[in-house]
C-alpha cells in the first residue's frame, strides 16, 4: 500500500511502537530506582513512591511487560495495548509516584494502540487473517 492511500491505523501503528519504547525506556529506569540501583533525580521524585522488596521486584515485572507491550504492538495492537495497559497501571500501583511519567506516556500509546486495532467487533476468530 502506497504512503497515501494506507489508513489511519497501520499509520498509527508505528506511533504506537515509538511512544511505546519511549514509555518503556522510562519504566526501566524508574523499575532501577525502585529496586535501589541508582538515582536519577528530577522529575522522577515529583511524588512520593516505594522501594525496595516486593515493590522493586513487581515494578521490574511491569516494566518488563511494558517492554513486550512496546515491542509487539505494532503486530498486534490489541495485545500490545493490553500488556501496555497492564504495565502502566501496574507499575503504578506498585512503586507510585516514579512510575508518574512513564505510565501516562504508556498509557498514551496503550491508548493510540487502541485505535490502531481494525476492526475490533470484527466476527473472525484472532490470527485468522480475515
Amino acid at each position: 500500500m502506497s504512503r497515501g492511500t494506507a489508513s489511519l491505523q497501520q499509520r498509527l501503528r508505528p506511533i504506537c511502537a515509538v511512544v511505546g519504547g519511549i514509555g518503556a525506556a522510562l519504566s526501566v529506569l524508574a523499575a532501577f530506582v525502585a529496586l535501589g540501583a541508582f538515582s536519577l533525580g528530577g522529575l522522577f521524585y515529583t511524588f512520593d513512591y516505594r522501594t525496595g522488596g516486593w515493590a522493586g521486584a513487581v515494578s521490574v515485572l511491569m516494566a518488563l511487560i511494558t517492554v513486550g507491550g512496546a515491542i509487539v504492538v505494532r503486530r498486534s495492537p490489541a495485545l500490545g495495548a493490553s500488556l501496555l495497559y497492564i504495565g502502566g497501571c501496574g507499575g503504578f500501583l506498585a512503586c507510585g509516584g516514579i512510575w508518574l511519567i512513564p505510565g501516562v506516556i504508556t498509557l498514551i500509546a496503550a491508548n493510540l494502540a487502541l485505535w490502531a486495532i481494525r476492526d475490533p467487533f470484527g466476527d473472525a476468530p484472532a490470527g485468522s487473517g480475515a
